[in-house]
Parts: C-alpha cells; structure tokens; sequence
C-alpha cells in the first residue's frame, strides 16, 4: 500500500494516465472513468510519493540474477554437510590393520619445529634413521612440524635464519623425502598459523597416511585379531603445574578409558606413566618433549629444558602372554628400537 486507501498500481495509474493525456488531468480523469476530485487526489498523492511515468524516457539494460538459486545453493549445503558429517563419522576411531601378528613401534616425533634455531638436527637426524633402519618400527608426528609465525607473532622469523619458503621445504623433507615409514600425522597450533601450511602437506602426502588436524582416535588392528586404541592429539585439555600429564589422565576419565594409550606433545616436556585401568587393563599416558632446544620462552619463564623424551615409542605385541605385557613406552627413539628388534627376535 501506498498510503491509507490507495494502492501503488492506482497511485502509478494516475501518473500514466497524466502524461499520457498531455497533462491535462479532465482528459486523464475520463480516460480513467474517475471523478475530476478523485483523480486530482490521486495524482496529487502519487506525485508527493515520487512516482514517474512507466514509460521512462531512457532504457536501461537487464541485468541477469549473479546469486545462486536459493534451492540450488541450500541443495549443495545439504551435500556438503552430508560429505562433512561422512568424513567426521570416517575419522573417529579409524582402523589401522597390520597384515601380520608381529610386535611393532611407533615413535611419536614430538613438536619438531623445523627451520627454528634451536631446532636439535643432529638428535632428529640420528632417530629417523634408527626408525629406517629397524625393522617394524613406524612414525607418527603430534604436530607443529614448523614454527609457522604469522601476524603479530611473524616477528619472531627474525629470531631464525630460514625464510618462510624454506620452512615449507623443510617440511616436505620431513614429510616426504626421507622415506620414513608414517603411520600417522597431526596438525598443531604452529602448523595452523600460517593459512596454507596444512593445505600444502595434504597436498603431497593425505592420500597415502591418515593426516588430520590436532587429534586422532584410532585403532591398530593385527592380524590375529588384537587390537589397540590410541587416543593422541597435539594437546588434551587440561593443565598443571604439578603434573605433565594431567591432559591425559583427564582425557582417560573422561572417555571412560576409553583408549590403550593417551598420547601428547605441546608443552615441550616429557613424561611417561603406565598403570591399570579400573578394568585391570593397562594404560599408558605420555607426553612426548619435542626437537625445540634453547627456547627463550622457557628462559625467561623460568621452565628447565627437558633432556630426553624428544621423541616417544610406544611398543605393541599383540601376542603377548598377559595384558600388562601388551604395551611398552620408552623415552627415546634408540631405546625402544633395541627393546623391539629383541622382541621380534625372541
């Protein structure tokens, strides 16, 4: 509506008649079959409104419709959300099947930070060829592959003497060019902070091994049937000072132990701790330190630099005589090579 009692297409009707009848409003009141008093207030009205005549004394092209069919869109978010809700229901607790009944180790690279000053090459170097060379013995990462600063923090590449660029080389020496053996990779705070970063990776290597952001529920099963539940993400929530492994204790309650072994990195310490479950059933918790030495965060708060622990392994003998001897860890790539090369030749 137009105003109290007339409409738009009335109130546009006056207007044309008006004109069309070379503005002389008796003509137009006839043309129209209104009284000379209805129509005067009509056009009167029509014209305090801004109406023109409907035949405009320019053209003006038509334009086609550049936004998506609301149908048609809403169709290819509904498909989306199937493709999401298919891919989420195919991470959790995935299958990892081994094709024998042989032990095997997995080492959890802690944070490696590569392209960062204090970076510990030589210690990486030395247990990616333990892991090359030994028979069974896989790799996992638990993320931030690299220092990644961006905004505010991109300060902080002056601090170091690789260019982003080469950060993202490192990474795919890493990843793909030293051959190592993955059985799984994650995604940490550090490898978000730069967009792309994750994309790239993927790119190269997600067709071929799991590689998902910041956590992983899965399952390693062997081929006689037993299985082991990992539930490792780059942190658990929860924090304390007076325990590296709160995270994991809590992410165990929580899930009502869920899981074999709780496994993280992060906070660049390490710890390790195996006890029963409420079941009886062993659980292994571990926090794995990290490549990262000589940190100036740690340094001006005071934190002491973990030695050992750069990496983890937990052990797996799916033919063990007992539950409690199914599951090992150990704090150090060469350590747990040497407990698995025995156990595989006993």
């Amino acid at each position: 509506m137009a105003g109290p009692g007339l409409t738009t297409e009335q109130m546009q009707e006056a207007i044309d008649a008006y004109y069309q009848n070379g503005e002389v409003q008796v003509d137009a009141a006839n043309a129209l079959g209104l009284p000379k008093s209805t129509f005067e207030n009509r056009l009167k009205r029509a014209k305090q409104a801004g109406f023109r005549p409907g035949v405009a004394e320019v053209e003006f092209p038509e334009f086609p419709d550049n936004c998506p069919d609301a149908e048609a869109f809403l169709d290819l978010q509904e498909k989306r959300f199937d493709k999401e809700e298919k891919y989420r229901q195919a991470v959790n607790w995935f299958r990892i099947k081994v094709k024998h009944s042989d032990p095997i180790a997995i080492n959890w690279f802690g944070d490696p930070h590569l392209g960062s000053n204090g970076c510990n090459v030589k210690r990486l170097r030395e247990d990616i060829e333990t892991i090359k060379e030994t028979p069974g013995m896989y790799a996992a990462n638990i993320g931030d592959t690299i220092d990644g600063w961006s905004d505010r923090m991109a300060r902080l590449y002056a601090d170091n003497d690789v260019s982003r660029a080469t950060e993202w080389q490192l990474a795919k020496w890493f990843l793909e060019e030293k051959g190592i053996p993955w059985i799984l990779w994650l995604f940490g705070n550090h490898d978000n902070m730069h967009s792309g970063f994750t994309s790239y990776l993927k790119a190269i290597k997600a067709a071929s091994i799991p590689m998902l952001d910041w956590q992983a529920k899965f399952i390693v099963e062997f081929k006689n049937g037993q299985e082991f539940k990992f539930d490792c993400a780059h942190n658990h929530k929860g924090h304390s000072w007076f325990h590296e492994l709160h995270g994991q204790l809590r992410a165990a309650m929580d899930s009502g132990y869920q899981a074999d072994i709780y496994m993280a990195g992060h906070h660049h310490n390490w710890a390790l701790l195996e006890r029963e479950g409420p079941q009886g059933q062993p659980v292994l918790y571990a926090r794995c330190r990290g490549y990262k030495f000589h940190d100036s965060y740690s340094d001006h708060h005071g934190f002491y630099e973990h030695q050992a622990g750069c990496s983890i392994v937990t052990v797996l003998d799916p033919a063990a005589k007992s539950p409690i001897e199914r599951i090992r860890g150990f704090k150090s790539t060469s350590e747990g090579a040497e407990y698995l090369t025995w156990l595989r030749s006993r």
